[in-house]
């Protein structure tokens, strides 16, 4: 069983406020140019990514610099479903769950419902406590169903990264915007997320899958 936890790379794809839209089209036809071939122009952080400690730390590890062993391993969702909007997540979600032999945790909320709207912005996040017990049993690498390991801001609320900066020591990978963790029907899932080859970058969008 393979289920594909991405969202699909479109233009004007909602992306966090103030990166870089989304523009996909037409470059080459086969009407006129005997080829099809897009041409593609997005942000790092585009759709479906993953960040690299590099996003948030000027002296972090950029992208190419991470073992690809942080992108794939066995997973384990934490149910964090049935919250209100810009609520933080009860440390007990994470808690509960027995996490021997994870190395990727993917948090559930079920907000990925909401993409593309105004509702999308308002997700519930971690604190810095459950982040600690996921440390502490080994686990670096966390992919969320919604926009941000750190709460977003409403108009007039304080800005922050406390989450992102916490994650990212000690080479933390970070997961955005993935979906269909619904789907996932068994304990501990095969995950790949494996992102583009930028380089020396902040992130890449991933093709995300869970695999049993």
């Amino acid at each position: 069983m393979i289920v594909d936890l991405s969202h699909i790379l479109l233009t004007d794809l909602q992306v966090y406020p103030g990166d870089p839209k989304v523009e996909i089209k037409p470059a080459l036809t086969i009407e006129d140019d005997f080829v099809n071939v897009l041409t593609v122009n997005m942000g790092s952080q585009s759709g479906t990514h993953v960040d690299s400690p590099f996003h948030v730390l000027s002296d972090g590890k950029r992208l190419n610099e991470v073992d690809l062993s942080h992108f794939i391993g066995i997973g384990a969702v934490i149910d964090a479903t049935g919250l209100s909007d810009r609520q933080e997540i009860p440390t007990e979600r994470f808690t509960n769950l027995d996490l021997t032999g994870v190395s990727i945790a993917l948090v559930r909320t079920d907000w990925s419902q909401y993409f593309g709207t105004a509702r999308y912005l308002a997700h519930p996040y971690p604190n810095v406590e459950s982040l600690t017990h996921l440390k502490n049993h080994g686990i670096t690498t966390i992919a969320l169903d919604f926009l941000s390991l750190d709460r977003t801001p409403a108009a007039g609320e304080e800005f922050t990264l406390a989450n992102h900066y916490f994650w990212s020591q000690g080479d933390g990978i970070i997961g955005e915007n993935f979906t269909g963790l619904s789907q996932i029907t068994v304990e501990r899932p095969n995950i790949s997320m494996l992102p583009l080859n930028l380089g020396a970058s902040d992130g890449a969008p991933v093709r995300a899958i869970a695999s049993w």
